[in-house]
């Protein structure tokens, strides 16, 4: 059995490979056929993905698990992340499926029916996010371009571009940038550009004003000068 299922995974690992020739899938990857990545996304060793959709250049590491998510470009994603918390009712005498949801993948139930919806809302996590290890996102949230989540932290409501939170559950601690930095960085949308216009201004991403600077004198020369 044990050799049937290594087999098993090997395939699965094969034709993920072939169904995504752009990116790099590592064995144990585990995708839905609602799961979508984009070229050049980098997935490690037992990453999980159910419906969620992933941007180019991002890379989830080993063994996270996301749930109904889409999540932008350029995103890095530690290990032992997961993103989508499931929701139990707290309003009933027992917060166990066994009394409300005869959908679940249990042996017994005490219902004949699913009395309550444990509806999967769909998170969130825009370009260029930084997510440390062990972190945990409820579903439903969402985080904004540039921000960074501490390693550790429980994510429970909205994070706000370039805002830097971490804790128990997370918590603001400070922006990456000035105001004017923030609001320039999120107006020039440097993530949707093609190839071509990120690799000439990559030279300049160690200091945002001077990448700015770059940005609009090429935006002043013309797309057809880059």
């Amino acid at each position: 059995m044990k050799m049937l299922n290594f087999l098993k995974r090997i395939i699965k690992s094969w034709l993920l490979v072939r169904k995504f020739p752009n990116s790099k899938i590592h064995f144990g990857v585990n995708m839905d056929k609602n799961s979508v990545i984009s070229d050049n996304t980098v997935l490690f060793s037992n990453v999980v993905l159910q419906n969620a959709n992933v941007g180019a250049y991002t890379y989830i590491q080993s063994s996270s698990v996301v749930l109904s998510a889409n999540i932008g470009k350029f995103c890095s994603i530690a290990s032992n992340v997961t993103i989508g918390l499931a929701t139990h009712p707290t309003h009933m005498v027992s917060t166990s499926p066994i009394f409300y949801d005869n959908t679940q993948p249990l042996p017994f139930f005490f219902t004949e029916q699913k009395e309550f919806e444990n509806i999967m809302r769909i998170t969130y996590i825009e370009s260029d996010v930084w997510i440390g290890q062990n972190v945990m996102i409820k579903s439903g949230v969402n985080i904004g371009v540039g921000a960074v989540i501490g390693a550790g932290s429980v994510v429970t409501k909205d994070v706000e571009s370039y805002s830097i939170v971490a804790g128990v559950p997370a918590k603001h601690i400070r922006y990456r940038f000035e105001k004017d930095i923030r609001e320039k960085l999120l107006a020039s949308m440097w993530w949707t550009f093609d190839d071509v216009k990120i690799e000439k201004l990559s030279q300049y991403f160690k200091n945002p004003r001077e990448m700015l600077e770059k940005l609009n004198e090429l935006d002043k020369m013309g797309n057809d000068k880059i």
